[in-house]
């Protein structure tokens, strides 16, 4: 979980300064420099956002996983310890 964190902030942060460097060494004018920087912060929102749900998505399943796992082994000992009452 520490790590999706580390990466996700680490994504977000390099391209911020890729971007800010790109656009700010580009000769253009001001009005055109604006328009490159609401861009390409637009297309890095996106990017994050898809990262972020990628990564969501990925933990909903290993969560769901673990909980099938912890579900099917509780009903194996219910149905066990069951067994052996009957005995």
């Amino acid at each position: 979980m520490k790590n999706a964190r580390k990466l996700i902030g680490g994504l977000i942060a390099g391209a911020a300064i890729g971007v800010a460097i790109g656009v700010l060494l580009a000769p253009s004018s001001g009005a055109k420099t604006r328009k490159k920087l609401i861009g390409g912060s637009q297309r890095m929102k996106d990017d994050v956002l898809a990262s972020v749900d990628d990564s969501l998505a990925s933990l909903r399943k290993q969560f769901n996983h673990k909980i099938d796992q912890l579900a099917r082994g509780s009903k194996e000992a219910i149905n066990h310890a069951s067994e052996k009452v009957k005995i």
